[in-house]
């Protein structure tokens, strides 16, 4: 049996967006127009509506090499989707709240507090 060849079309949507139905959707058309394209080929505006979908790029010089790619912020090789970025969040946000009470203990009252409670161990 032949292998069927496949347009350059379906080798651009494949890496992008491997879901025909997700693929319809963005491009405006049917599922049936989606497996025909990849077949016979598509107009280029197609392939190239795929690729701008895929790299949306950060127009300030801050954010320089940063882009958003198939729903994750992208630099360089790392990608941070939604749900990693407010996890990372609230990790910082319960570091913050650890050195907080570390530095209480370590001031003059925490220290106080901390002699006290190891006497009544001792006693």
């Amino acid at each position: 049996m032949a292998a069927i060849k496949k347009s350059s079309f379906w080798h651009t949507r494949k890496n992008i967006i491997p879901n025909n139905a997700a693929a319809a959707e963005l491009l405006g058309v049917n599922v049936s127009e989606i497996e025909r394209m990849d077949k016979e080929g598509a107009p280029k505006a197609m392939e190239r509506l795929i690729l701008l979908w895929d790299s949306k790029h950060i127009n300030d010089p801050e954010w320089q090499g940063w882009y958003f790619s198939r729903g994750a912020l992208v630099h360089k090789k790392s990608r941070w989707r939604p749900e990693n970025l407010l996890a990372a969040r609230r990790e910082a946000e319960r570091i913050g709240q650890l050195e907080a009470e570390i530095h209480k203990l370590y001031s003059l009252a925490g220290l106080i507090k901390i002699t006290k409670r190891l006497i009544k161990k001792r006693n």
